[in-house]
């Protein structure tokens, strides 16, 4: 197995605004590889979602990260992010990993694959595919207990072939893609070449087993990444059902009453020139913020074409179906990579679904 053992920066490019406190575990981790840690983490069980270099936490707490978002997470002690200004790399390289704690904004020699990060429901572990040599070298699954610093796995198994001295990075993850799955309940999942690799996180061993995808669908952990209608809300008095193609979304209560969802506010439709604001003529429920209110989004034109698009997020109350557009995302947001709609795993629906 290949591996090393990363450098971190000091350079302070950003400024870090919590209402919640930051601390750091003052102990190295196993093996010298130091990450940043905190027994507090930030408060992420809401929404989030980013505007430029503000990435938008609960209860009105924020964090500017000095440069765009990119693609991000948030766990631990803060947002871990991966972005680039347009033609600052080269070919296939990929921006490194930075993270944004109370202490500022550190540079991290890792290069995840891009919308590659994700974390764990509780928001202990931070787990990716660290591309090495800047995305153009061969790729390496990593998880960090983000709690104590501790880098847990750091393995390419399954993630090279044998005999890859004259090998093409580059073609053979495009031909080939691996993937971190995800981490549930203590263990990492991660698609290799031709395997599935499970890393139990108590003590970093490894299994392995046939990359078999029908079977793969099927298991608990995948399916609770991957959430499918209905979902219901806390106390099980309201569902969002499986949408039919095309028409208005619906909500539905626990005795059948089905509410069709609306925005009032709505502007025109979509590529419409005199359309100033979001134009809400489409919207996918995706998942409770509480018992009476989902999270929706809804096409925005980005800027840069008029069929570029990015989401507007909408809040849904029941039993009105009354739609609004959250304050602040009237143009579109970046949402973080393991939250389709802004909101934890475990309490929204996979858009792909």
């Amino acid at each position: 197995m290949m591996s090393r053992t990363p450098l971190l920066g000091a350079a302070l490019v950003g400024v870090l605004v919590l209402t919640s406190a930051c601390g750091e575990d003052e102990e190295p981790s196993a093996g010298g590889e130091r990450w940043p840690s905190s027994s507090t983490p930030v408060d992420s069980d809401n929404l989030v979602w980013a505007i430029g270099s503000t990435v938008h936490l609960a209860a009105g707490a924020s964090i500017d990260l000095g440069e765009p978002a990119g693609s991000y997470v948030v766990a631990g002690p803060g947002v871990w992010f991966a972005s680039a200004e347009p033609g600052d790399l080269e070919g296939n390289r990929l921006p490194s990993l930075s993270v944004a704690t109370a202490d500022g904004v550190e540079e991290l020699d890792a290069h995840p694959a891009i919308g590659g990060l994700t974390t764990s429901a509780d928001g202990r572990w931070l787990a990716f595919i660290d591309r090495l040599e800047e995305g153009a070298g061969a790729a390496e699954a990593v998880v960090v207990d983000v709690t104590s610093g501790e880098v847990v796995v750091r393995s390419d198994e399954g993630l090279v072939p044998s005999g890859s001295d004259d090998v093409d990075w580059t073609d053979l993850y495009e031909d080939a893609p691996v993937s971190m799955l995800g981490v549930v309940d203590g263990t990492a999942y991660v698609g290799g070449l031709d395997e599935l690799i499970t890393y139990d996180l108590s003590t970093g061993d490894s299994t392995t087993d046939q990359l078999d995808w029908d079977a793969i669908r099927q298991t608990e952990w995948y399916q609770s990444l991957h959430r499918t209608p209905p979902l219901w809300n806390s106390d099980r008095s309201w569902q969002i059902p499986a949408q039919e193609f095309g028409a208005t979304p619906v909500l539905e209560s626990a005795s059948g009453e089905r509410v069709t969802t609306s925005v009032p506010d709505a502007t025109g439709p979509l590529g419409s020139p005199d359309v100033s604001g979001p134009p809400l003529e489409e919207w996918r429920l995706g998942g409770w913020i509480d018992d009476l209110t989902v999270v929706a989004t809804t096409p925005s034109r980005d800027g840069s074409e008029v069929d570029w698009t990015s989401p507007v997020l909408l809040r849904c109350t029941v039993p009105s179906g009354e739609c609004t557009v959250v304050e602040g995302t009237e143009e579109g947001v970046n949402l973080p990579a393991d939250r389709p709609f802004g909101l934890p795993r475990e309490r929204s629906l996979d858009p792909d679904a």
